[in-house]
């Protein structure tokens, strides 16, 4: 199951369009499980440190293999990389449980429930340990490349053959 929260108010039709598209992209479960209160010793300079959000964030009831996405406004802080400063549009701990994205910077309209699906697709796929992928059209391709920032929120079906296997062998 995929547990989608907000960490403030956030449009109730967004949120339906995001559990929906999350359903379709790796056909599980998917529902929004509400608000919880955004921590504060996660908000440095304005913005989210994400690490430490996933930390310290209040947990929503799950199963074991549950994968948990929470949405924000609030821009999340760039990440250092070994190239310079990268913008965050997401995170995800890799193989891990839960993940953020924000809002921050999205077109407004229908644009941005398709690329903040497509980001969540992103996420969650990295939760359940998928790399970057080498197709343009697959969500799990590099997000700070062109391509992903049109196209559909879909995977390849190579990376949804990997997803669909790492799903069935997830530990509950």
């Amino acid at each position: 199951m995929i547990r989608v929260v907000a960490l403030e108010a956030l449009d109730e039709e967004l949120m339906s369009g995001l559990t929906r598209i999350l359903y379709q992209a790796y056909g599980l479960g998917c529902e929004f499980a509400g608000e919880v209160e955004l921590p504060d010793e996660a908000l440095k300079a304005g913005k989210l440190d994400a690490p430490l959000l996933l930390e310290k964030v209040e947990r929503v009831a799950s199963y074991a293999d549950d994968k948990i996405l929470y949405v924000t406004n609030q821009p999340l802080a760039p990440r250092s990389l070994p190239s310079g400063k990268a913008p965050t549009p997401g995170f995800a701990q890799y193989a891990g449980e839960c993940a953020v994205l924000t809002t921050h910077g999205l077109p407004e309209g229908d644009p941005l429930l398709k690329r903040l699906a497509k980001q969540a697709v992103h996420d969650v796929g990295h939760l359940w340990e998928l790399h970057h992928c080498l197709d343009p059209r697959c969500s799990m391709y590099a997000p700070w490349s062109p391509p992903f920032q049109s196209g559909e929120p879909v995977l390849c079906p190579f990376c949804r053959d990997k997803s669909d296997h790492r799903i069935r062998m997830a530990k509950t």
